[in-house]
């Protein structure tokens, strides 16, 4: 069987930081992260599909069934700003953007193309209220509304 797997160069950098959302029209789901993944969202993807993985796992308990039958999941990723706020250690600024992330999205899901269930789970953060941490995230779920509703 032949499957196709697009590799962006803009998915794995050792020096940045990202939002990603794991997307699947077919199970209606959704799952909000955030990664500094010395190999980005590719190695973090790998964590996640892993047997113990976090994605994995919440998409089985909310569906009942493996990851493994589905063959349409997308992974979408979103490089968040070249600045130490996001892409050090300390995580508060991009745990401030996957929160509000999710929390529009929560508002959008009946609004978009395909419905969906969030299966991810989100810390506040005392970011949230900081103007660029607010932007990115705005910008970020108006970018995957775009591609979810172009699909």
């Amino acid at each position: 069987m032949f499957a196709k797997t697009v590799i962006s160069n803009k998915i794995f950098d050792s020096n940045s930081a990202y939002i990603y959302i794991w997307f699947s029209k077919q199970y209606k789901v959704v799952y909000v992260g955030m990664t500094n993944n010395r190999v980005g969202t590719l190695g973090r993807a790998s964590q996640h599909l892993d047997t113990s993985g976090t994605f994995r796992k919440r998409f089985e308990k909310h569906h009942g069934c493996s990851i493994n039958l589905s063959d349409d999941l997308t992974m979408f990723s979103f490089l968040l700003p070249q600045d130490k706020k996001f892409t050090t250690v300390e995580r508060s600024y991009r745990e401030a953007v996957e929160y509000l992330v999710q929390k529009d999205l929560i508002t959008r899901k009946t609004q978009l193309k395909y419905p969906f269930e969030i299966v991810s789970w989100v810390r506040e953060s005392p970011r949230i209220s900081n103007s660029v941490v607010q932007n990115v995230a705005t910008q970020i779920v108006q970018e995957f509304s775009n591609a979810i509703n172009s699909l």
